[in-house]
């Protein structure tokens, strides 16, 4: 490792995050801000100073993530970052889990899970579903075990025993129980005395309570994160853990990274006033290190389709056509992206599945090539199969031998949504805005800033406002160059013909930070015998 390499590049803030050292240590790191490049010279100066390899631990929820930030420290540090453990909480669980018995064991997958409590409770696959999901919640630490269903999970737990089995949420539950005898957990506090935790705004009371009998008293816990994208409520996460690291790690030190590479200053404003308006964050003012760029654009349309319309005129328009839209408004099709871009530049992000339909239907019928973040084709082949050779050799033990294929199954098992997606794959990308989280691109269009869509309240009561304008201000910080906010006046959707006006959230950029349009609806032709006969 050449020495030098660590602080090459860094600005003031990123080069405090790294040298900080002596205790724990919170970075409240905004979009775009360089946060997995900070991470990774962290570690490479902690290892400049003297620490073991061995004894660095980095956590984060995405295997994709894990496994770009793997690559980055092998770039910088060669074989020492093999000694490096880079992975999900769960992956460590597994690691942990392997440690600490000799017979191999399965994971359970959810489909598996539904079947075995279908044939406990005696229930269908919907009422079996949402034991599975009741049941995850209390391995989670997120509800309390009810009398309805204490027997229920005692039997169920006696069945992944009888066949040698633990489900996904026991990756983590079981390794708490380990942690909580003191022999276990002397042996893993001494092995991890440095802990780094990416996106820590995103850890549910199961992981907090792991990430704190781990670290112990003698560990030095980073905490990297942003309040701001904080998404995953409905999975348990609390915001109030990210808030309350400095209480919770006392004498913590705090650095902000500011300074955002990734995006224009327009889009950095009128991201950064959306979620000004929220309470519950750490204030932090992002600035960009990029030009104005150009306006964001906000599309007013007929319907759904129309809205489909429009985002594959725009991306025709920058791959050699001509936007319709444009056109229209005397605008040059290429006047404020350069050129030369390919369909792995776009990406299409909407709040709900439901939404997904109609824009499938026009991208196949356009002959765009494109991926649906979610859904497994052969355009995320690849990709699969080098995230389950990197978890592979991960989570085995050293020197172990490859089990094969139920190694490959169990591994596969450990995928979520945002670990399928395959950047080299020229096409657009559709996606929720959850899943979108981690990921930039050129150019982003976001359907369905409608009221009931955008905050999402149409199908459910009691929303947290904060959380959705969080999820909003996720989905406008993918862009790097271009931003368009589509609204639909008219849209079918949920088995109903909805007239919705804009979203909220719309009137919170400010107007000079924004070019709104509004596409007429089209005129219906009278059919020659519907016009009015005359008297004579």
């Amino acid at each position: 490792m050449n020495p030098s390499l660590i602080f090459n590049g860094l600005n003031d803030s990123q080069r405090q995050a790294v040298t900080s050292d002596g205790g724990h240590l919170l970075v409240a790191a905004g979009p775009g801000t360089g946060k997995t490049l900070t991470i990774v010279r962290r570690i490479a100066h902690l290892i400049k100073q003297g620490v073991d390899p061995g004894s660095i631990l980095a956590v984060t929820f995405t295997n994709r993530a894990a496994r770009e930030m793997k690559e980055r420290a092998g770039e910088l540090l060669g074989d020492a970052a093999s000694r490096i453990f880079i992975g999900t909480f769960h992956l460590l669980g597994l690691r942990i889990i392997r440690e600490s018995r000799s017979d191999d064991f399965a994971i359970c997958g959810r489909e598996e899970q539904v079947a075995l409590l279908k044939s406990l409770a005696k229930e269908g696959s919907r009422k079996s579903a949402q034991l599975a999901e009741r049941i995850s919640r209390i391995k989670n630490f997120l509800d309390e075990p009810a009398d309805d269903i204490a027997e229920l999970v005692g039997a169920y737990q006696e069945a992944l025993k009888r066949n040698n089995a633990c489900d996904f949420d026991d990756l983590i539950s079981v390794p708490i129980q380990l942690l909580e005898k003191a022999g276990e957990a002397s042996v893993f506090r001494e092995r991890f005395r440095h802990i780094i935790i990416d996106e820590y705004q995103d850890i549910n009371p199961a992981q907090y309570r792991f990430l704190r009998l781990l670290a112990g008293s003698h560990a030095s816990v980073c905490a990297v994160g942003d309040s701001d994208q904080a998404i995953y409520a409905f999975r348990g996460a609390d915001i109030e853990n990210f808030l309350n690291f400095e209480k919770d790690f006392p004498a913590a030190a705090r650095v902000t990274l500011s300074e955002n590479y990734r995006s224009t200053d327009t889009i950095v404003g009128a991201s950064g006033r959306v979620i000004g308006n929220n309470r519950k964050r750490i204030e932090k003012k992002l600035a960009s290190t990029r030009d104005a760029g150009a306006k964001i654009t906000v599309l007013d349309l007929p319907d759904e389709r129309a809205e489909a319309a429009a985002i594959i005129n725009e991306i025709e328009a920058r791959m050699g056509g001509t936007s319709h839209y444009r056109m229209a408004q005397g605008r040059s099709p290429h006047d404020s992206f350069e050129q030369n871009c390919r369909f792995s530049d776009f990406a299409v992000i909407y709040r709900t599945n439901a939404q997904a339909r109609a824009l499938e239907e026009a991208f196949a019928a356009s002959g765009i090539p494109f991926q649906v973040m979610g859904k497994r084709n052969s355009l995320q082949r690849k990709e699969m199969e080098e995230t389950i050779a990197y978890l592979r050799a991960l989570a085995l033990p050293d020197g172990a031998a490859d089990p094969g294929s139920s190694e490959t199954d169990r591994m596969e098992r450990l995928l979520s949504e945002a670990d399928l997606f395959d950047p080299r794959a020229d096409c657009v990308t559709l996606m929720t805005m959850h899943t979108a989280k981690g990921l930039e691109f050129p150019v982003v269009f976001i359907a369905g800033c409608d009221e009931g869509l955008v905050p999402c309240t149409i199908m459910q009561d009691g929303i947290d406002i904060e959380e959705e304008r969080r999820l909003f201000y996720v989905g406008m910080t993918r862009a790097k160059d271009e931003l368009f906010l589509l609204h639909a006046r008219n849209r079918f959707l949920f088995g109903q013909r909805l007239a919705p006006p804009p979203s909220p959230f719309l009137s919170e950029i400010p107007g000079e930070l924004k070019e709104c349009l509004v596409v007429a609806d089209k005129i219906r032709k009278q059919k020659p015998e519907e016009k009015q006969m005359g008297l004579f």
